[in-house]
Parts: C-alpha cells; structure tokens; sequence
C-alpha cells in the first residue's frame, strides 16, 4: 500500500509537467541523442560493484507450493519471479533525498544461491512492472536523479544476465519518465517513455540485444489531442495505450495496434468496454468519473492471446475484457493489483480479510476463454497478498505478508 501511495504521489506531481510538442522520430544514440543509433555500455563485472555484501535487516522466507523451505532474501525487496528464480531489488534512500543506491540479486532456486548482480547509484525509480526477460537476460527501466528538481533524470536499460552475474547500463534517453514501460517484441525490446525534453513528446525506442544499441522509432507529438499510457506485446507487432484528449481532457482509451514494422494496423475503443463496468461501482460517481481515471498517467496493460485485455491505472480502474465480444469478464476497483514479469497477466486482491482455513485472497487470470482463481490455501488467518507475478515459464511468485508483519514469499509452479 505504501508502494502504491507513492505512485499515486508520484502520477499527480509528474502529470502537470507534460505538455507542449515534438518533431520527427529519428534515431538516436542515448548518451548524445540523437546520433546512428549506437550505445555506449556501462558493464559491472562480477564481485566489482560495491554493496553486494551489504546485511539485510530483515530476511523473508521463500517456501514452495506444499511449504518447503527454499531460502530467503532481504525483506525490503521488490521482487519478481523469473526463470530459474527470483529477480530482486533493494533501494537504500538518502535521507531527506527521492534518491538512492539500488542493489540488484538473483536468487537461484536450484541451489538456494543469491547471485549479488550490481547497483545504480542515485536512482529515483524503477519500473518495475517493465522487468523482462528475452535470452536468458533480464531487463528493466531505471530513471536516475530526483524527480522533482526540475531537471533532467536519465532512463536506464538495465540488462542482468543471472548465469554471468554481471549487470550492464544502457542509457535510453537524458529525459526520463518514472512511468516508461516495456515489452519484448521478435527479439527485440521495444521501451515507451513520456519524453521530458523541450519540447516533450511521447517516443517509442528500440534496443537490439544482438548489436546491443538503442535507436528511436517513434515519436508522438503532445498535441493536446492524444496521450501514451503504456506498450505491450503483440503476435505480429506491438499494441499502444493511447488516451485521447478533448480540451485537455481525457474523452476516450484506445488500443492501437502496430505491426513489426512500426505501421498503425487498426484502433480500436476500449470506452464500451471499461466504461459500463466500472461506472458504477463503489466511489465512482458515474461515466465522467471513470473518464477522469483515465487521465492518470501510471497504467498498465497487457492483452493474452491477441484477446483479452488487462487494464490497470494505479487509481482504481482494473478489468478484464474481451476484445473479440466487448466484453468485461471481471472488473474491481483500487484494492486490487496487477501481476508483473513476463509470464501470463493476472490480478491479485490486495486487503487484510479473515480466511477460513484452505482459503485466502483472491487471485485471478484467464485460461481457456474464463477468468479462473488460482487456488491457494495458505495457513488460517488475515493475510495480505502484497504482490503476486508469473515468469516466462508459467512459475508463479505470490509474497504475502500477515497481519502480525511476517513476510513470506511462495514460489510455485502448477
């Protein structure tokens, strides 16, 4: 919740700042853009990054599905499941500062390992519903220098390739967004960010593991007439988030699909489809309420099969549709989250309640055309579900927190 309270803070500082137009897409390189679309790489060896031996305070449990012990790691961490294991960060914030030293661990499953992989200094952010794999390398968005000081903040690629141990910085772009996102498209990572240059945009950039650079492919003037929210997988391309605007307010969310080539294939309205299931739920005061949620500049999405749309804002908008039929298979508000990692989308019930034993909170996800539970017994009690994320491979990672403190972390695969 905290977590949450501070992206919500965040949003609403950053929203008033993106305005005015851009140019042309062009490539660029991310130490000096625009320039060939080439990268200068930042790599910490194995064992040379300073923290590495840094002594958690506190440790949280990892145990399997039927309750085996399988190791633990600092309890501070933000975490998420990966294949082969679990991807991790701690962020040691400066005092009176909205920066920090970022450390970064793999911790191996097969052998109970925790692999210590580097650090950023002075990072404000990390998106950490971006993290993704391709190759065997995991990847996130880092932006780097305080976010409210009205200068530019850096956005890093972050790639960490657990089997050598070594982390190595790729600088997107010198005017980063807390909010980027990023997907994994025919072997390459495409990264969307809300360009915070003069004047502001919003670009897509695409980073090639092979040639290992980064060049920019699309550039979306802020006209006042439409805004990005976030990027996403598709079978033949990439889908696009998109709110249009009308007199600076946001009127309708679109689904705008690309193909591999960067073309624009179709849009299509998500209104019919988010509207009527939120419209009248608790705390929503009707049709303009939820237009105004789509005004939040922190969402996120991810579409399974090429059908069925998972949308979040980190307000209070979460549904399912169905975008074959239009329809809403499963719509809630606020106490619910969104799965991260690059496995199958899922939403989990974030709320302290009693459960029987055999029970506990909800988490759901669609198989087979139906939105299904997953279904987890954990031991009798209030619980918290405080993030929940699915690895390439199918492997779930549920962290869940108990009304007395205790943390523990499941790891299961079904």
């Amino acid at each position: 919740m905290k977590k949450r309270t501070i992206d919500i803070l965040l949003s609403l500082i950053l929203t008033a700042a993106l305005t005015a137009g851009c140019g042309a897409a062009k490539e660029s390189t991310p130490a000096e853009a625009p320039k060939n679309g080439t990268t200068a790489a930042e790599t910490q060896e194995p064992g040379t990054a300073p923290g590495g031996d840094v002594k958690p305070e506190k440790l949280m449990e990892i145990v399997d599905k039927d309750g085996k012990r399988l190791g633990e790691i600092d309890a501070n961490s933000a975490c998420s499941a990966v294949d082969g294991g679990i991807f991790y960060s701690v962020v040691e914030m400066k005092e009176y500062a909205l920066t920090g030293t970022a450390r970064y661990h793999f911790f191996r499953t097969s052998d109970g390992k925790d692999i210590f992989l580097g650090t950023v200094e002075e990072q404000s952010y990390e998106t950490f519903y971006a993290r993704t794999e391709l190759g065997g390398v995991i990847y996130t968005l880092a932006s780097q220098g305080d976010v409210v000081d009205n200068k530019p903040d850096a956005l890093w690629l972050l790639a960490f390739d657990p089997a050598a141990g070594t982390m190595t910085k790729y600088e997107v772009t010198k005017y980063g967004f807390p909010y980027a996102a990023m997907t994994a498209v025919g072997g390459k990572l495409l990264i969307m960010n809300h360009e915070m240059s003069s004047p502001k945009c919003d670009k897509i950039y695409e980073f090639d593991p092979a040639a290992k650079t980064v060049r920019e492919i699309l550039s979306f003037p802020d006209d006042g007439k439409s805004s990005l929210r976030s990027i996403a997988a598709a079978e033949d391309g990439f889908y696009l988030l998109r709110v249009r605007l009308a007199g600076g307010l946001p009127e309708e969310m679109l689904l705008d699909r690309y193909d591999g080539a960067g073309r624009l294939q179709e849009s299509v309205s998500l209104n019919g489809m988010i509207i009527p299931a939120m419209k009248d739920m608790p705390g929503f005061a009707g049709e303009d309420d939820v237009l105004i949620e789509f005004g939040m500049y922190a969402s996120g999405f991810a579409v399974q099969g090429g059908r069925y749309l998972f949308y979040e804002n980190f307000g209070r908008v979460r549904v399912i549709a169905d975008l074959e039929t239009g329809e809403a298979l499963f719509a809630e508000e606020d106490l619910w989250n969104m799965s991260n990692g690059s496995g199958e989308p899922a939403f989990f019930e974030v709320a302290f309640e009693p459960y029987g034993a055999g029970e506990g909170p909800k988490t759901v996800y669609v198989q087979d055309g139906k939105v299904q539970e997953l279904s987890f017994g954990p031991e009798e009690g209030k619980l918290l579900l405080r993030s929940v994320s699915r690895s390439a491979d199918g492997t779930w990672l549920i962290r869940m927190a108990s009304e007395a403190g205790g943390e523990k972390l499941v790891l299961r695969k079904d």
